[in-house]
């Protein structure tokens, strides 16, 4: 049975993508990291997912679509993330799952996603500008009150 993994929330660009910005952003998962399995799909959304081969094996890989570039109108941290911190989040999905880290209740879904803003972070410090960390460390912060949120509701 797939897994999917949404991460990045409304308010990203929408607009299809040029030959030039899917090279880009092929281009920024490779400079990442050369191992992860990452597809362009011109009608999807930007997911981790993982999916189980004929032999039973899973396997995870990243699907990109038109919201792996921010939106035009910065609505949240979220929507304001840059293609490489949205890239290495995104990766950063696949490297929680092969790890064993990843939370699957799907009630900690905001924590989730705030702990894999703060592990790319840490895994692609050196390839991530100082103003890459900052949207990530904003976008974990913003998960952080969406599961405060979330709680808040079941009380």
């Amino acid at each position: 049975m797939p897994t999917e993994k949404w991460s990045l929330l409304a308010g990203r660009n929408r607009a299809p993508l040029s030959h030039d910005e899917i090279l880009r952003a092929t281009n920024t998962f490779l400079g990442l990291e050369n191992t992860v399995n990452t597809r362009h799909d011109p009608n999807g959304r930007t997911v981790f997912h993982v999916s189980r081969e004929e032999s039973g094996q899973e396997c995870g890989e990243i699907i990109f679509g038109p919201d792996i570039y921010p939106g035009r109108s910065v609505v949240d941290p979220n929507s304001a993330l840059g293609l490489t911190a949205a890239a290495a989040h995104e990766l950063t999905h696949y490297h929680r799952w092969t790890d064993k880290t990843a939370l699957p209740d799907e009630s900690m879904e905001h924590l989730d996603e705030a702990f894999t803003s703060l592990h790319a972070i840490m895994r692609y410090a050196r390839q991530l500008s100082e103003h890459d960390v900052r949207q990530l460390i904003s976008d974990a912060i913003q998960r952080l009150q969406l599961f405060i949120k979330s709680i808040e509701k079941t009380e």
